[in-house]
């Protein structure tokens, strides 16, 4: 069944018909809204707002167009709205706990050295490289579908994602330079 036949459907108070919407539409969103997350509960928070908005706004939805970009649209800014409260009201930790390895404390410092270089080069990235790194290399989603989720042209995915990859890639290079492997 269509997205467009499902509306029609949730529009006439069919509930089986908005689950099979939300089923359609979970994993995609939830991985666009890990973006405005810290953790995955913000992001599944971030998501049935989203739904809840979508299910609310249904009756001015303009069925000749399409739902995905509709609803993914709706993700983004409950996800920004989300990480803006977050920003103005958050405070940092006392301290960071991680749990033991058992590994030597030299590897556990390649790690943290690892883990630190990546964040900075994740901070040096645009937030839409960001988000394009993040769809496409963490959660395995391809160009064409993170085109359709950001609302933009695939070849411009294309371009942040080359672009972050070769960021992260220099701010990783001297580690594995280091290390002898490069």
């Amino acid at each position: 069944m269509t997205d467009r036949e499902l509306v029609r459907r949730v529009r006439r108070g069919d509930r089986i018909a908005f689950d099979e919407l939300v089923r359609s539409y979970l994993r995609p969103a939830l991985a666009l809204a890990w973006e405005f997350a810290e953790s995955l509960d913000d992001a599944e928070d971030i998501v049935q707002d989203a739904f809840h908005r979508a299910l609310r706004g249904l009756e001015g939805f303009d069925d000749r167009r399409e739902f995905r970009p509709w609803f993914f649209t709706i993700v983004r800014n409950v996800g920004r709205n989300a990480a803006a409260w977050r920003n103005r009201w958050s405070f940092e930790p006392l301290a960071e706990t991680l749990p033991a390895d058992d590994g030597s404390p030299m590897s556990e410092m390649e790690r943290r050295e690892v883990r630190e270089r990546i964040g900075m080069g994740l901070e040096r990235l645009s937030p839409m490289q960001r988000t394009c790194f993040r769809l496409c290399d963490l959660e395995g989603f391809g160009a064409p579908e993170v085109a359709e989720m950001l609302g933009l042209e695939q070849s411009t995915v294309r371009v942040h994602l080359f672009r972050a990859r070769r960021e992260l890639r220099g701010v990783l290079r001297p580690l594995r330079e280091e290390g002898g492997s490069g």
